[in-house]
């Protein structure tokens, strides 16, 4: 992915906090060690002449430096059991004093065999996907903050339940939506008129999600379609198609608003499809009816949003009732 070199900057900067933070919680057990047994101490001590033993008998070269060799492993061998016998004694696991890494893959070095590893690439597209969301209103909404209480409480004749009861099912399957969140399955494709939620509980959804580590990008339909479509067709720098595809969540807002073109309809064809071939998945917003979605896109774009999990929201422009 050929990504701005800042991105690489900050993943870097991220991956040494990473390890400065982990050598401090190291240090941290330590002292508190040293602090209640007295003895880990001294033990500390001989397993380190041990380690001056072997070296010294290695590069001795004597006759009898592999029996020297030998008694020197054996004995470090033992201090270490007996250190690991003294914390759990004391209440400690074995391995409270091992070194800490978030990845056990690189041990927090970021490449493996001479490639980036898995945990590297991840804090990249963390930075890019933050960049990309740099002006979007992620942070603006909460679960906490919906209010069902703005929903009507009469009868909707189509459905045969309130707005309030329906909005409540939507709310509840949004919160189920984030707390089983994986990084994997379905999505969310939410339809109904303007002012009542989608957006919301879309932002609340990926403001969960981002709190427990996941990479989440926001953009409305319209303003990434023509940035895609400058990247692509005009030479414009940025990978944006292969972030909003490799992300966990992906969350496409006001679908419908963008320009009815057969490039921006195969654009919006190919995210899509791109993350439901790979199972990631994604939440989309409109304010078109079923009719309108199906005159505006051709079947196989359209099959694809419908095959999503579907949520209609109903109701009254709640932004009406807040702002009156």
């Amino acid at each position: 992915m050929a990504l701005d070199k800042r991105f690489f900057e900050t993943a870097q900067k991220r991956l040494a906090s990473r390890r400065a933070a982990n050598k401090q919680t190291e240090d941290s057990r330590r002292m508190e060690i040293h602090g209640r047994i007295p003895k880990y101490c001294e033990l500390e001590i001989r397993l380190a002449d041990t380690m001056t033993d072997i070296v010294a008998a290695v590069a001795a070269k004597a006759p009898d430096s592999d029996v020297r060799v030998r008694e020197a492993v054996s004995s470090n061998l033992e201090i270490q059991r007996e250190m690991e016998r003294l914390l759990v004694e004391n209440g400690y696991p074995a391995n409270y004093l091992a070194p800490i890494f978030t990845c056990e893959k690189c041990r927090d070095t970021g490449t493996v065999d001479g490639k980036w590893c898995e945990c590297f690439n991840r804090l990249l597209n963390v930075a890019a996907a933050e960049d990309l969301n740099s002006h979007s209103p992620l942070r603006l909404s909460s679960f906490e903050a919906f209010r069902l209480d703005l929903y009507p409480t009469a009868v909707d004749p189509e459905f045969g339940e309130t707005p309030r009861s329906i909005m409540m099912k939507n709310y509840d399957e949004c919160r189920r939506f984030a707390n089983d969140f994986n990084g994997k399955g379905y999505g969310l494709f939410m339809m109904g008129n303007t002012g009542l939620g989608k957006t919301h509980l879309s932002l609340a959804v990926a403001n969960e999600l981002i709190r427990k580590g996941f990479c989440v990008i926001y953009g409305s339909v319209p303003e990434l379609l023509r940035r895609l479509d400058k990247e692509q067709f005009k030479n414009a720098e940025g990978d944006t198609m292969e972030l909003v595809t490799g992300c966990e969540l992906l969350i496409l807002d006001d679908l419908g608003a963008e320009n009815n073109t057969d490039r921006y309809t195969a654009l919006l064809y190919e995210m899509i499809n791109a993350r439901q071939s790979r199972s990631l998945p994604m939440i989309i917003n409109t304010n078109l009816e079923m009719a309108q979605i199906k005159a505006r896109y051709q079947d196989r774009l359209w099959s694809r949003l419908f095959s999503m999990r579907v949520l209609i929201f109903r109701g009254d422009d709640n932004r009406l009732k807040i702002n009156g």
